[in-house]
């Protein structure tokens, strides 16, 4: 598919999709016809391409998308290595869920307690 497509299908701008191909995340779309500059993207880049979006609006950054992407595309890390690399980052991701869900409990304590005294009398300093 061309860029147009790619991007009316993963909801993203041009700019996005040449961004991402400049940084790696992609794979570099095919040129079939030397006598025009259109490229063609395959499916694995638009599947790519939601995923980075997906993963963005979750909170990671490119770099840390990119680690994962690299994981899984290196042909240089085995089968061990490359689970130990996405285990590890499910490690992280259980991390900033707990952490996720402590700021929440806060959040909504500071909620009840809105218009009323915001001390906590288990607080000594």
């Amino acid at each position: 598919m061309r860029i147009g497509e790619i991007c009316k299908q993963a909801g993203v701008s041009r700019d996005t999709v040449r961004y991402y191909e400049k940084m790696g995340l992609l794979d570099k779309a095919t040129q079939p016809h030397l006598t025009n500059t259109y490229k063609r993207y395959s499916a694995l880049s638009l599947q790519r391409i939601r995923l980075i979006v997906h993963a963005k609006a979750l909170g990671f950054t490119l770099a840390e998308i990119r680690e994962v992407i690299e994981v899984w595309d290196s042909p240089s890390f085995g089968t061990a290595q490359k689970i130990a690399c996405l285990q590890a980052k499910l490690n992280e991701l259980d991390e900033k869920s707990r952490a996720l869900s402590a700021l929440r409990a806060g959040l909504l304590n500071a909620l009840d307690k809105v218009g009323g005294e915001c001390v906590e009398p288990d607080i000594v300093m």
